[in-house]
């Protein structure tokens, strides 16, 4: 009897998010963005810019709680297919952050494209921003806490572990994995 409670708990649930999903993908699409089937949103994701035609979803993506998306008007946020961003994850930039198929990001991680110019005669929030392109590729996992700043290229199957920072100036090797900050190199994947 439990195991029918929690089948018809976890269905409604899986419906739900789908529905959210789908509620989500429409208000994409009136701004001109791309969507594909099997959205599932657990809570709708918050959008500090109004999305102009600069979002790419694939098929069969999760958002989790939480989850906000500062795409600047002149920056562009493309997910592909199968990929989880876990409960509150911060995704921003002006330039690009391209998310590679089956990619995975864990709670609490922000992908941070974009960074104030820092002159010393002038308040920083006054002096606008710099921005490089994010590109985590397909297969790769970044564990809860992390910070993946400007410039960056986490290469096809690597792994970041748990409240590391990754940086431009590091190499990273396809599938290894990661940890620390200074981030350095535990060992490859098997």
């Amino acid at each position: 009897m439990v195991g029918l409670i929690v089948y018809i708990e976890q269905a409604f649930r899986n419906h739900k998010y789908r529905w959210k999903g789908r509620c989500f993908k429409f208000y994409l699409f009136l701004h001109g963005c791309k969507v594909g089937k099997g959205l599932k949103c657990m809570e709708f994701p918050k959008l500090r810019a109004v999305p102009k035609q600069n979002i790419t979803i694939g098929n069969d993506v999760t958002i989790g709680r939480s989850v906000t998306f500062e795409i600047g008007h002149e920056g562009k946020l493309v997910i592909g297919n199968n990929v989880l961003l876990a409960d509150s994850v911060l995704l921003s930039t002006i330039s690009e952050i391209r998310i590679g198929n089956w990619a995975a990001i864990a709670e609490n991680s922000s992908i941070r494209g974009s960074f104030h110019k820092m002159k010393k005669n002038q308040p920083y929030r006054l002096q606008g921003n710099v921005s490089e392109p994010i590109i985590i590729e397909e297969d790769t996992g970044i564990a809860a806490g992390c910070v993946v700043l400007m410039g960056v290229t986490i290469p096809k199957g690597a792994f970041i572990g748990s409240n590391s920072t990754v940086i431009k100036n590091i190499e990273l090797v396809p599938y290894g994995i990661y940890g620390g900050t200074p981030l350095k190199l535990l060992k490859l994947r098997e």
